[in-house]
């Protein structure tokens, strides 16, 4: 059954992790698992739609501090978190996608960001865990569940 945009916002606050998909210019499609914050718009009006942040943090172990995502948004801009449920019980089964525009901020986080992020994420709680965000503006919200 397709879901309206309410309901997909309501899972997506739920939800732990998801995978977030940006263009790379040579391989296409990167994949990566996110986790995230859903922060509510601060702007009145009918078209005000929350946001969602991803975190740069000093929590995970990292290959290099020159993130390929960030490279790949530099580039384009356009991105993609798939957010989903699944159970053995097909009848629990649910996604949500967010197509999105992505903005990467290199200072650091709002305390807004961060009070989001870490009452999410205890690991964040820590000054310093997170260095930066990306945020991702809404364009399209689509979701699914099987009953």
């Amino acid at each position: 059954m397709t879901l309206d945009e309410e309901e997909c916002w309501a899972l997506l606050a739920t939800a732990r992790h998801g995978v977030l998909g940006t263009v790379h210019p040579q391989r296409g499609v990167d994949a990566v698992p996110v986790v995230f914050a859903v922060l509510p718009n601060a702007t009145a009006g009918a078209e005000a739609r929350p946001s969602v942040v991803i975190p740069l943090d000093t929590v995970k172990p990292k290959r290099s501090a020159r993130l390929r995502r960030l490279a790949n948004i530099e580039g384009d801009a356009r991105c993609v978190l798939l957010v989903d449920r699944y159970d053995e019980d097909w009848s629990q089964l649910w996604w949500v996608r967010l197509h999105a525009v992505a903005t990467a901020s290199s200072s650091d986080a709002s305390e807004a960001v961060l009070g989001a992020l870490s009452e999410r994420y205890p690991q964040y709680r820590p000054p310093g865990s997170v260095v930066a965000v990306m945020t991702l503006a809404p364009t399209e919200l689509t979701g699914w569940r099987a009953s």
